[in-house]
């Protein structure tokens, strides 16, 4: 009796995993990467372009959402974004003058340190999350149609808090 009961426990455990591993991989999650970082996106997005980093765009509302990377001199590897974010943020202002800032946010990243800009024009409003690691800095950059920027903020912040920044492999000294 209970090498049956083993058996069945054991044959349930077996169709849980298989369901577990169909349903993962087709949940439509895709990874894309390049030299500097990774993410994963859902399907409700798609690649446009993998020049200056990568650009998403969304199938319905045609939304973009546009990732890269600034790789600093190394005299910049143990300084904070802190101290050089003022530069950052002028060279995003000066390039996007029709925007005005509406609000700032404090590390929206718990792996990085990393700050946040939420910005609008008449039509449009721009959500720049900037992230550090090491002599790597990530901007990521949303923008949508106002009428639609909330409904799509989920899927945003699911692309951004996936993003891996890659840096140089670590060496185990013995």
């Amino acid at each position: 009796m209970k090498k049956k009961w083993l058996i069945l426990v054991g044959v349930l455990v077996i169709l849980t995993i298989i369901i577990v591993l169909v349903t993962k991989s087709s949940n439509g999650f895709k990874d894309v990467s390049n030299d500097d970082f990774t993410f994963t996106y859902d399907s409700t997005w798609r690649v446009i372009s993998k020049k200056q980093g990568i650009t998403l765009q969304h199938k319905k509302t045609k939304s973009k959402l546009n990732i890269q990377c600034l790789v600093l001199d190394d005299t910049y590897l143990d300084t904070s974004l802190q101290d050089i974010l003022p530069d950052i943020i002028y060279g995003i202002e000066e390039q996007n003058k029709d925007y005005k800032l509406i609000n700032t946010f404090d590390s929206p990243s718990t792996v990085y340190d990393s700050y946040s800009y939420l910005y609008e024009d008449d039509m449009d409003q721009a959500l720049v999350n900037i992230y550090k690691k090491d002599n790597k800095v990530v901007i990521a950059y949303y923008s949508a149609d106002s009428e639609v920027f909330d409904i799509l903020l989920d899927s945003v912040d699911e692309i951004f808090n996936s993003i891996e920044i890659k840096v140089g492999e670590e060496i185990e000294l013995t």
